[in-house]
């Protein structure tokens, strides 16, 4: 089938209280899907009804399929800072970071499959609900201000300005970013926070680019579709429904502020709805992250995306 794809994990990486950054280990590269080809299976994505044969990757298998070793290339909760994971060319003079909170490892599977195409030394700064916004930001699970965000935040600005790198991604979530018990982040308060984050970020030389929110299901494709194997629609949620609680008006505020650029990824996942599968590919591993057999099959298009945003001569 036209999404059949090969999967593979991102590995190597560990966390460790010192800052130097190490390479990681590649898998076998992914084809590099046209855009054109990318739009075309999410528009006939809605016209699959049943569970197609081979999902990749199974239900049973979909809440592991991250792509990379998380509980080595990403802080945890009570850590401030972490031994950076490098992906791609590590010898590399093009140099690119990666910056944010899960889905900023979401994103990585894909990113990697890049730096490795194109040559990029790929430097990752990821820590779960922890987002790029200079904000303290409510831990619903320690039931507290998450000071350890703000710490770990600060400790990657700082190395990503004495890097100097030549691109810095961004990529968040803030379907669920909470200011106090009970209290969400308000988009005015998103987007001061993060503007003042992409302009420290800019000031290393860098350009800077947010890469978007993805979509949010109504529930857990994996469970929704385990129960509704032959009647998926069940599954869809309308595209107004699943970015309602987004705050991608304000990050893209936020990216025209700080003089930023700013990839959307809604066009990837969703047309009048977004649907759990795309071919025979599972798009989301839960209700808010893509698997990462789907983020890796959509490098093509997020590299056409970037490459508009920063790019290079004599690149393949």
């Amino acid at each position: 089938m036209l999404l059949a794809m090969l999967t593979g994990l991102v590995t190597g990486c560990s966390a460790s209280e010192s800052p130097r950054p190490h390479p990681s280990a590649q898998p076998a590269p992914v084809a590099r899907l046209a855009p054109t080809k990318v739009l075309a299976a999410v528009r006939r994505a809605p016209a699959i009804r049943t569970l197609p044969p081979g999902l990749t990757p199974p239900l049973t298998d979909a809440g592991q399929d991250l792509g990379f070793d998380s509980d080595r290339c990403e802080a945890g909760p009570s850590a401030t800072r972490i031994d950076a994971c490098v992906f791609g060319d590590p010898a590399s003079s093009t140099r690119v970071v990666l910056l944010g909170d899960s889905h900023a490892g979401m994103w990585l599977p894909a990113l990697a499959e890049i730096a490795d195409r194109r040559h990029w030394q790929l430097t990752f700064y990821g820590k779960p609900g922890c987002p790029a916004p200079d904000l303290t930001f409510f831990n619903q699970q320690l039931g507290r201000a998450f000071t350890e965000c703000d710490e770990f935040r600060a400790f990657a600005a700082e190395k990503i300005r004495a890097a100097r790198p030549d691109l810095v991604l961004v990529a968040d979530s803030s379907y669920a970013a909470k200011a106090g018990p009970g209290e969400s982040v308000t988009a005015a308060e998103w987007q001061d926070g993060l503007t003042r984050t992409l302009a420290g970020l800019r000031r290393s030389g860098a350009r800077v680019v947010v890469i978007g929110d993805s979509p949010v299901l109504a529930a857990s494709a994996p469970e929704c579709l385990a129960v509704h194997a032959r009647n998926t629609v069940t599954c869809f949620t309308t595209e107004a429904r699943a970015t309602a609680r987004l705050l991608s008006g304000a990050d893209m505020a936020a990216a025209r502020a700080s003089g930023s650029g700013y990839v959307s990824v809604l066009p990837w996942l969703c047309g009048a709805v977004c649907t759990p599968v795309v071919g025979n590919v599972l798009v989301y591993r839960n209700q808010f992250d893509l698997t990462a057999t789907y983020a890796r099959m959509l490098n093509g298009v997020l590299e056409a995306a970037l490459v508009q945003q920063f790019p290079q001569e004599n690149a393949p």
